[in-house]
């Protein structure tokens, strides 16, 4: 029988004495009360739980449940103008609004993502570890350069460095190794797309099946990027030019929140993954193909003396179309022209071509686009087009800049217009008689199927959707907000302004410029 140790027992003591004392202080540390936070349709008061901090809170994330958030205490130089680098992050509970624990950190060398197990910190270079939910003591550490983190599986795949080619998924709970593999990434990942269970498809150098529990691997070859001979060239000539004036001075750390794309490529010629009937659709830069689940191929047609770049896939009538966009991403960032933009229709059974139309002698590429049940939307960088889609000829109708200004984007989702005394919104959205666009002033234009603008709504009348709780929405506009419900009928004024907003539960919570967490009941805001 050992005899205690009471030099052992007294140390469990303070440090059990320490923590009681840490929780205390948190409980204390965020001010709650009840504070009103706008007014109702009806006229009445809109009020909300308030948790003030007497630190400056620059941002918060969220686990994937909602369970926890992961607050950032960051403070700004004298001037206001900038962020300081080092600051606090803190752990807060939702579910007993408390803050567990803080510690300090350099946000100028680490990434926080808030996440059920805890906080997942990332360093520069390659090197994650995990902070407990519970104390936020380091619970475990190791090598990797992070890519894409599931909370829901419990993992964290990431790359040894970023020019390597292993891809490991690491264990959360425990940052365990679970499996390593291996998946190319010269052109990055271009898309992740959720399948059954813990499967998912992934386009990077290739199309992959990826179980990310289990490390099982199916791929399906593919060309989804290209090497960029003329930026080489010019890169190969700056080189030259600068060491001849004295030699090349490079270097600096880098935090890669993406895939690393290799120097020197045409990244994005691919489509999207097109899931139909247990079989999947997918196009590169040199063919369009058809492969069932376990990627034995159905059928693949190769371009008739064209590259395909950046497009899209889509059925209608029992057709398979694909709509060719002419553009890349020169190393995953700015857009570059490549090949030519061009509508084509395939069999679905076999394959074969029903017909291939270019649509521009002139190698403009598409810069945005819209379907109808028929026909597309097509917006060029000097016009528009409006072109069913059998048609084999695109007329672009040229838009006039110095009247209405530069396009910029199509918008594909709803906006809201306010009428002139802010009683009500009316809901603006893509319904195939009428296309919105916007200029590079924030106004949008209402424009039909003759490309004819129809309606004008200027930059302060338009409210976008910032975050949505069931029916209803909170829309802003520069710094004004309104709670509406999707139909556009106002709810409630908003007399405060928002960093970022997200919904738990049945619940709004806002993060506002005066350091206070809002929790606004929606059975509260609508009664």
């Amino acid at each position: 029988m050992f005899a205690p140790n009471r030099s052992m027992n007294m140390k469990i003591h303070r440090n059990l004495m320490l923590v009681c004392l840490l929780l205390m202080a948190s409980i204390s540390y965020a001010q709650s009360e009840t504070i009103v936070v706008g007014k109702k349709a009806d006229g009445t008061d809109l009020k909300a739980q308030c948790y003030t901090f007497p630190q400056r809170v620059e941002t918060f994330s969220m686990s994937d449940k909602g369970d926890y958030l992961c607050v950032s205490f960051r403070e700004t130089t004298k001037s206001g103008k900038y962020l300081k680098n080092k600051g606090e992050i803190g752990f807060y509970d939702t579910k007993s609004s408390q803050l567990l624990w803080k510690q300090p950190i350099d946000f100028s060398k680490s990434r926080i993502t808030c996440l059920s197990e805890g906080v997942l910190i990332t360093e520069i270079g390659s090197k994650i570890s995990l902070l407990s939910r519970e104390t936020g003591a380091k619970r475990w550490e190791a090598s990797l350069f992070p890519v894409y983190v599931d909370d829901s599986l419990g993992l964290v795949l990431g790359y040894n460095s970023p020019t390597s080619n292993k891809l490991r998924a690491v264990n959360l709970k425990f940052g365990n190794d679970l499996w390593e593999n291996k998946i190319p990434h010269q052109y990055g990942w271009n898309e992740v797309l959720d399948l059954e269970q813990n499967k998912r498809l992934i386009v990077a150098d290739a199309l992959h099946k990826l179980d990310f529990m289990t490390g099982e691997l199916l791929t399906y070859p593919g060309k989804p990027g290209a090497h960029d001979t003329k930026a080489a060239l010019l890169q190969g000539l700056a080189a030259v030019a600068v060491g001849v004036a004295g030699g090349v001075a490079t270097g600096g750390a880098y935090y890669y929140s993406y895939v690393p794309i290799a120097n020197n490529t045409i990244t994005g010629l691919t489509s999207n993954i097109l899931s139909q009937d247990s079989l999947y659709y997918w196009a590169d830069r040199q063919h369009i193909s058809c492969m069932d689940t376990a990627f034995n191929v159905m059928w693949q047609t190769e371009f008739p003396d064209v590259k395909a770049s950046c497009s899209k896939l889509f059925v209608q009538d029992d057709k398979l179309f694909m709509l060719n966009y002419g553009y890349g991403l020169r190393e995953g960032a700015s857009r570059k022209k490549y090949g030519r933009p061009f509508i084509a229709c395939y069999n679905l059974l076999n394959g074969e071509e029903i017909f291939f139309n270019q649509l521009s002698v002139k190698k403009d590429m598409i810069e945005d686009a819209l379907r109808t049940d028929d026909a597309l939307y097509m917006l060029f960088d000097d016009g528009m087009a409006y072109q069913e889609l059998t048609d084999s000829i695109v007329n672009i109708v040229p838009w006039d800049t110095k009247q209405y200004g530069k396009l910029e984007a199509m918008l594909p989702g709803t906006f809201y217009a306010a009428n002139k005394d802010t009683t009500a919104f009316k809901s603006l959205a893509f319904d195939g008689e009428h296309c919105l666009v916007y200029n590079d002033q924030g106004v949008i234009y209402e424009v039909d199927k003759d490309l004819n603008i129809r309606s004008t709504y200027e930059r302060e009348r338009i409210y976008s959707p910032n975050i949505q709780l069931k029916d209803y929405l909170c829309i802003g506009n520069r710094g004004d907000y309104w709670f509406i419900h999707e139909m556009g009928m106002p709810v409630a004024h908003l007399d405060t302004e928002f960093k970022k907003g997200r919904v738990i539960g049945n619940k709004l919570l806002l993060l506002n410029n005066e350091n206070q967490f809002l929790f606004i009941d929606l059975d509260e805001a609508i009664e």
